[in-house]
């Protein structure tokens, strides 16, 4: 009798850890429309050392000029990896906005516990925002 609880144990055990990642799962694969505030940071300079304010706006533009990936500051505190909606450079698209206020629109996607968002649109805010 009692092996006959322990085996049932268990598989109810097996059955709620698959219930469970396949949720996990099911929340990697969602896209989500976002408008976030915030600043671009170059990703090594914000992760390996915390910076991202005005005296280092130039030397992150020059990084991420360069190829240096790009990431999203939210003013949440929030930090997502930026990705073009193509496999390209967001190089172009995020040049000059470097530690700068800016409104980012795009596409939340997460994928193994990493938070990215691809660019639909990115710009500067103005004063007055």
């Amino acid at each position: 009798m009692k092996k006959n609880v322990t085996l049932v144990a268990i598989v109810l055990l097996i059955a709620a850890a698959l219930l469970l990642a396949s949720r996990i799962k099911a929340a990697d694969d969602t896209a989500i429309e976002v408008t976030l505030s915030g600043t671009v940071v170059d990703m090594h300079c914000y992760v390996t050392h915390g910076i991202h304010d005005a005296k280092h706006t130039a030397c992150a533009n020059a990084c991420i000029a360069r190829g240096v990936p790009a990431g999203f500051l939210a003013d949440d505190g929030s930090l997502y990896v930026l990705f073009d909606e193509k496999p390209f450079s967001v190089k172009d698209k995020v040049a000059g906005l470097a530690d700068v206020p800016a409104t980012l629109k795009g596409t939340l996607v997460v994928r193994s516990g990493i938070k990215g968002i691809q660019i639909q649109s990115i710009e500067k805010k103005s004063p007055d925002r």
